[in-house]
C-alpha cells in the first residue's frame, strides 16, 4: 500500500493510517508515547505528516507487530530525533562498557554461596 503512494510534501492522519493499515486513533497514541512523532497541524487542526513521518510510522508498526517490541522498546530503539538505532550498534555500546568490577562482585557472592552450601 505505501509504494502506491503519491509523492507529496504532507500526507492527512487517514492517509498515513491506511499506508500503515492502522486506525488514525492508533496514530495519536503513538504521537502521545514517541517525541519522534510530532505532525504539523493545519489552520484547520488537521494532522499533516510529512514524508519521514510516514516512514517513522512504519518502522514504528514494523517493531510493534512484526518484531513484537513493547512501547518502551521501540523507545529505546528510536532516539528522540526519529533516527533508528541499529541493533549491533546498541549491542557494540554494551559490550564496550567495562562490567568488570561488577563480574569480581558475582564472583565474591558466588564463592560465598558455595561455602555455605
Amino acid at each position: 500500500m505505501y509504494s502506491m503512494m503519491p509523492e507529496k510534501m504532507f500526507y492527512k492522519i487517514g492517509e498515513v493510517a491506511e499506508a500503515a493499515g492502522v486506525k488514525t486513533s492508533v496514530l495519536r497514541f503513538w504521537e502521545s508515547e514517541f517525541v519522534f512523532l510530532k505532525p504539523v497541524k493545519s489552520s484547520s487542526g488537521q494532522r499533516l505528516y510529512s514524508k519521514s513521518e510516514l516512514d517513522l510510522v512504519l518502522q514504528v508498526k514494523h517493531l510493534l507487530y512484526d518484531e513484537k517490541f513493547t512501547i518502551e522498546g521501540v523507545k529505546k530503539r528510536i532516539t528522540t530525533k526519529g533516527k533508528l538505532i541499529n541493533a549491533d550498534d546498541h549491542f557494540a555500546t554494551m559490550v564496550n562498557t567495562d562490567h568488570s568490577e561488577l563480574l569480581r562482585s558475582v564472583r565474591s557472592d558466588l564463592r560465598i554461596l558455595r561455602e555455605l552450601l
